[in-house]
């Protein structure tokens, strides 16, 4: 039988001080069709995600190598590009904080943000300057700081780029890290797949459907706040003038408004993509008005960020774009409480939340 792991949520998430009771509430409304629901948001919505950040790791493994064996300015630009395209598909999937994703800590592996203390720039000091070869017995000691997407973008997009890659160790440390987070996508991926397989299906037992139930309600719900908090509050701070970039998540590659988008489109496809959905149930269970406001919710906040200029860490400077950004953290905070009411209606039970009342 399914044993719910216990959560170590990344520091991004675990900022918001929710917590997810691991049941169902008794509510008066009909049970949903759990094991189905639970089937088919894997099938749908986790496995090709996580295989698209298999397949998009594996590419910036290939072009990380090719830059380092023959160095150019349009090779480190394809490297840069294949970068993009990976941070966002493991945006893209970084909402789902259970499973083989926390098997030794591999969600703070691939991203280790916010890195408050700078610990990255530390390690990575001291992984250069070391004559340790950068093999898997390195990784298996090495800080997450460095063991990630944020160390590759301290590498890649680096000043001089260009050159500081070809000057000591950097260049042999950016394929080491590019490989080792494309192994550790692929064995993810393999992982999911297994387990979709022993714990996702329609004839789940009822109790073991209710429990995962919960832990796929919690990759919709608990993102929302915590974008709103750490990937834009705290970089925003009370005015354009207060606004502190560096804090804003993959500044270095401007990145930072791309990886917000990519959140909230995986996140309304969860809501309302697959057959089940969220959205369906909600509507069979008679609050196909809350499903509506939802809905409407997740379109207006993709439409203010189309209106945001890029990248965000000159937009959040900008008191005009700051005003529209501050409407955008005030619908965040209306969607989380929607979700909030979806939950109850669905029967899923939610903890306490420390931010209630603020």
């Amino acid at each position: 039988m399914h044993t719910p792991a216990k959560r170590i949520w990344p520091l991004w998430l675990a900022t918001t001080g929710l917590v997810l009771a691991a049941g169902l509430a008794h509510a008066d409304t009909s049970i949903p069709d759990w094991p189905r629901f639970n089937q088919q948001a894997v099938q749908q919505h986790v496995l090709p995600r996580y295989a698209a950040l298999e397949h998009s790791t594996a590419t910036l493994e290939r072009t990380t190598s090719a830059f380092c064996t023959t160095p150019s300015a349009a090779a480190l630009e394809q490297a840069r590009a294949d970068w993009h395209n990976a941070m966002q598909a493991w945006q893209g999937i970084q909402h789902v904080q259970f499973g083989p994703v926390q098997f030794l800590m591999r969600n703070f592996g691939l991203e280790f943000w916010p890195d408050r203390k700078n610990i990255g720039a530390r390690q990575l000091r001291q992984a250069l300057a070391s004559d340790q070869p950068y093999d898997a017995k390195f990784f298996r000691q090495a800080s997450v700081s460095i063991q990630g997407f944020p160390a590759l973008e301290r590498l890649l997009f680096a000043d001089n780029a260009l050159e500081q890659l070809q000057q000591g160790r950097k260049c042999e440390l950016s394929q080491a890290i590019s490989g080792h987070v494309a192994a550790v996508s692929r064995a993810i991926h393999q992982e999911w797949q297994t387990q979709a397989e022993a714990d996702f299906t329609a004839s789940q037992e009822d109790e073991v459907a209710a429990e995962l139930a919960v832990e796929l309600m919690a990759s919709l719900v608990e993102p929302i706040e915590a974008i709103r908090d750490s990937k834009l509050l705290k970089p925003m701070g009370k005015s354009a003038e207060a606004a502190r970039y560096k804090r804003l998540e993959s500044h270095r590659s401007s990145s930072s408004l791309a990886n917000i988008r990519s959140n909230l489109a995986a996140l309304q496809e969860l809501y309302q993509g697959n057959q089940p959905s969220v959205d369906s149930l909600l509507r069979e269970a008679g609050a196909a008005a809350l499903a509506d406001e939802i809905s409407a919710t997740f379109n207006q906040l993709q439409q203010q960020l189309k209106q945001v200029s890029t990248p965000l860490k000159i937009a959040i400077t900008q008191p005009e774009q700051h005003a529209r950004l501050t409407e955008v953290t005030a619908q965040l905070k209306q969607l989380s409480e929607q979700l909030d009411n979806a939950m109850d209606v669905l029967g899923i039970q939610l903890g306490f939340n420390s931010r209630d009342g603020d």
